[in-house]
């Protein structure tokens, strides 16, 4: 799995998902093509939890290209209990800089002595798990890199999609931020929530019945893009599955700043690299076999579809053939 943030990790203690190809990846069986946002209405974000939400769910690169260079520094927890019984408790931390040219140096940690750490500069991916050494390769995609950095940034999104219905907003006007002007919103428990929404899949319809017991906090929205400029927020929620009741307590902390600053990216020593293969012909094999069904995984350099053509047959078993 690419995505290394706390939407990770609600999906594996609270959802039960397997640890399969992200939805992303699916192509249009999971998630439909993207299309073009319309800009975030920044009065009816002070006011309205599902507009607010918008901005928030912005992808990391689209914050990049509304402010232009900067740091965005990400920290939450989250802590799961069963009565008096601590299920899942994790800490995490993001840090992502960028540097000229598309570069940038993306380093994820938890309190599990887990991490990840990417760099991308001069047309090449270098990639490791905590502890590891690089792995180097060319980007899979043209946009593969900006994934990468919208899926490490996706904790803020992931924590507001669960509070959001119950959320109450109060517009606290304009403030400084970073050099940059801010509306911020204050953020507390509604008196009175909304239904959740339902859910399509049977991993997530523990969702439709859950309940937001305790929220607070702060966020403050860039004032001429509408982007993100810094969130906090603490929220307790209820919910159930397997008949039984658990609660999950979540913090986030997040912030942007060093805007308009370039940084230094540089490639990893190369005795602390090692080549990374394409991926598998598994990725061929799916493509060719979902013609018609499902978009292709592989792209061409202009980002459109390449046309999925018969694998190649594997050749016998401890023949050496590159696969």
């Amino acid at each position: 799995m690419l995505r290394a943030t706390l939407a990770a990790s609600l999906a594996l203690v609270a959802c039960g998902r397997s640890q399969g190809v992200p939805d992303r990846d699916l192509g249009g069986l999971v998630v439909a093509p993207p299309r073009q946002a319309a800009p975030i209405d920044l009065s009816r974000a002070a006011a309205d939890p599902a507009e607010l939400g918008r901005a928030l769910a912005t992808p990391e690169h689209a914050v990049a290209a509304a402010l232009g260079p900067h740091e965005e520094t990400i920290t939450t927890s989250m802590q799961v209990r069963e009565a008096d019984r601590v299920q899942s408790d994790l800490d995490d931390r993001t840090v992502i800089d960028l540097g000229a040219d598309r570069a940038f140096h993306a380093v994820y940690t938890n309190s599990a002595d887990y991490g990840r750490e990417v760099i991308f500069t001069g047309d090449k991916l270098y990639l490791r798990p905590r502890y590891q050494r690089w792995h180097e390769r060319a980007p899979e995609t043209p946009d593969e890199p900006e994934q990468l950095r919208d899926e490490m940034y996706g904790a803020g999104a992931a924590i507001w999609d669960l509070v959001e219905p119950g959320a109450e907003l109060t517009d606290l006007g304009a403030v400084k931020l970073v050099g940059r002007d801010g509306r911020k919103i204050a953020i507390k428990l509604a008196p009175q929530g909304k239904t959740p929404p339902r859910e399509a899949l049977a991993q997530r319809k523990w969702r439709e019945t859950r309940t937001v017991d305790a929220l607070s906090g702060e966020i403050v929205l860039d004032a001429d893009k509408g982007v993100p400029l810094s969130i906090k927020l603490d929220a307790t929620i209820g919910f159930v599955r397997d008949n039984r009741h658990f609660t999950m307590k979540l913090s986030l902390a997040s912030a942007v700043s060093r805007i308009g600053e370039l940084a230094q990216i540089a490639a990893p020593a190369g005795d602390d690299v090692v080549a990374t293969p394409e991926r598998l012909r598994e990725v061929d094999d799916r493509d060719y076999l979902l013609q018609g069904i499902a978009p292709p995984l592989r792209k061409n350099p202009d980002g459109t579809p390449l046309v999925p053509v018969a694998p190649a047959p594997a050749g016998p078993a401890g023949s050496g053939s590159p696969r």
